[in-house]
């Protein structure tokens, strides 16, 4: 069997390591030519910079999709598998996310680097890179897995040891991760772009990930008190360097109705906000079909998102409306009325126009169930067919303001005056009231998560779930904040109230939809311009026969402790007897 694994290890290790061209702004990497395994190569700074534009395609732009597991969206027919807790084991060796190929290649060029003879100041500025992405390639193994092993040096197929060594505690590779990114802060360039990997990229990369863990530790009661403030002060330093520099700023003209939908939308990215981008000079990214084809825009927004967003003048949306049954009767329309302007602006709203047309279009039933749409990042009908041309925003400055707050809240420290340096300076953008350190307890958040009753803690996570909707955040923040309850819920979309009756959405005067139960038809005299929106099997009406929409309704099981991490593929373990299955997920066996 160590055949196989030296066979398998040895591919990794001896793969052809390509050299990338790319454009000034190192935008499209396309392999040339194989690596020259000379000593030579590692004294030309032209051939290491070469060398580390590929580790630029580890920036994953289908991070952003990752909402998609969370409560923010629901699946048309068939949530993901963390929503329904049905599972595959992944066996095959190298899969389910267990892949080292990337940190190879990155511990390859630290070491050569190192052992240059180029000027030290040369050698840090480089290694620093190659650090960085080390940090934020251990930072995605250790949200999947926990414990992993590390390796600072590239592998050899002699190194059995090390190939057959036991997974690291959490600990030692979160400590060895704050190593990296230390190194990558002080070394990296101060330089500000939007393509290109710079101290101040060091700064929100450490921000977010001690964030992270630290409120994982909290949370899941991995580290004593003491240790998880270390990692939640030095996520408030990291933020607070940053944002003493000046280099970046809340995007604004002025335009409290337009500014937050059109961040997201030019293809040069906003870089008084945008910390680090994705650009592209070909259409690849298929981003906007997933909200706008009929064969792939199956996710919709969920009625819980939509509770979050707080009324323009800083109401709650649950006081403003204080009787449930009628807060939960509204119509479409009225849900969108004096609200946050966000939610307008991230949803399909009445009134919508869609870029790049002129025509007011309401919500397709054809491409979501839950009835709320989502527009943000969506581009004009030319992407429907795929790939757009705008840069993907990967990093931002809000989400560090947001950390800056959060982590502050979580040491129990936070003040008006921190409150006025980053939430605040989020809602201003929008024209929303600043929040007061003094606000008091919401009984919705308060109800809505388990795991705190701060007030201050319940209304950061409001903020940065409505600020960051549909950026690849909520499911991980769930996750750290070990509120996994809430994949689990029955998530709804818009009322409708009753069946086989004619709605009028937008309060035109003329109908826009019919709802059907899923064994009926439409009737025979259809109306021009009404969608009539046929229920899945698996989807119903919460009061039976009216009430929102539950595009899922069957039965979902507990939530359970071992879920937050992802299993190792089976074939790893038989290979390496020194690895441990995660535990829970051997049940699955």
């Amino acid at each position: 069997m160590k055949t196989i694994k030296y066979l398998h290890l040895t591919v990794i290790i001896t793969a052809i390591i390509f050299l990338y061209s790319c454009n000034d702004d190192f935008l499209e990497l396309k392999p040339l030519t194989k690596l020259a395994e000379s000593e030579a190569f590692w004294e030309n700074e032209s051939s290491i910079e070469t060398f580390s534009n590929s580790f630029y395609n580890y920036i994953d732009r289908g991070d952003i999709l990752a909402d998609f597991t969370s409560d923010n969206c629901e699946h048309k027919t068939s949530p993901p598998a963390l929503r329904r807790g049905v599972y595959s084991m992944p066996t095959a060796l190298g899969s389910g996310g267990w892949n080292w190929s990337q940190l190879r290649n990155i511990n390859y060029f630290i070491q050569n680097v190192n052992n240059s003879k180029l000027d030290p100041s040369v050698k840090n500025k480089h290694i620093a890179l190659g650090k960085f992405f080390r940090a934020w390639f251990y930072y995605k193994k250790v949200q999947q897995f926990g414990d992993v092993p590390w390796y600072s040096q590239p592998l050899a197929t002699s190194d059995e040891d090390l190939i057959f060594k036991p997974r690291d505690p959490r600990t030692l590779i979160v400590d060895s991760i704050r190593k990296d990114v230390d190194f990558a802060i002080r070394y990296l360039p101060v330089e500000k772009t939007k393509n290109r990997i710079s101290k101040w990229m060091g700064l929100a990369l450490k921000s977010r990930i001690l964030l992270y863990e630290g409120t994982y530790s909290k949370y899941h009661g991995l580290r004593d008190a003491n240790a998880c403030k270390v990692l939640l002060q030095e996520a408030v330093d990291a933020s607070k360097e940053l944002m003493e520099s000046g280099m970046y700023t809340i995007y604004s003209t002025g335009d409290p109705h337009r500014d937050y939908f059109n961040l997201f939308q030019p293809k040069d990215a906003y870089t008084e906000e945008v910390i680090l981008a994705r650009s592209t000079q070909n259409q690849y990214f298929y981003y906007t079909p997933n909200f706008t084809s009929t064969s792939n825009g199956n996710y919709g927004a969920t009625y819980s998102l939509i509770s979050d967003y707080l009324m323009s003048n800083g109401e709650t949306f649950q006081k403003r409306y204080p009787d449930e049954s009628k807060r939960r009767a509204l119509p479409y329309m009225d849900e969108f009325k004096d609200r946050d302007p966000r939610l307008w602006q991230t949803l399909v709203f009445p009134g919508y126009v869609r870029v790049g047309t002129s025509a007011e279009a309401l919500t397709d039933f054809n491409q979501n169930t839950t009835g709320y749409m989502i527009h943000k990042r969506v581009g004009p009908p030319i992407e429907d067919q795929g790939g757009g041309l705008r840069d993907v925003i990967m990093i931002r400055y809000a989400e560090v303001l947001l950390n800056y707050a959060e982590a502050k809240a979580e040491l129990g420290i936070l003040t008006q005056e921190d409150l006025d340096i980053s939430v605040n300076l989020i809602r201003k953008r929008v024209n929303l009231p600043p929040l007061s350190i003094n606000s008091p307890l919401d009984p919705y958040l308060d109800d809505y998560y388990k795991n705190t009753s701060d007030p201050m803690i319940l209304e950061i996570r409001r903020e940065r779930r409505v600020e960051l909707a549909f950026e690849g955040f909520r499911t991980e923040d769930l996750k750290r904040w070990k509120e996994g309850q809430l994949f689990r819920d029955r998530y709804q979309g818009m009322y409708i109230k009753e069946f086989n009756t004619y709605i009028d959405l937008n309060n035109d005067g003329s109908p826009d939809l019919y709802v059907l139960k899923n064994n009926q038809t439409p009737p025979s005299d259809r109306i021009a311009g009404v969608q009539y929106f046929r229920l899945a099997d698996v989807a119903a009406l919460s009061e039976g026969e009216y009430g929102r929409i539950i595009p899922y309704s069957r039965e979902l099981p507990e939530f359970k402790d071992w879920e937050y991490l992802n299993p190792i593929p089976t074939e790893e373990l038989t290979l390496n007897k020194m690895l441990k299955q995660n535990p829970g997920w051997d049940n699955l066996n």
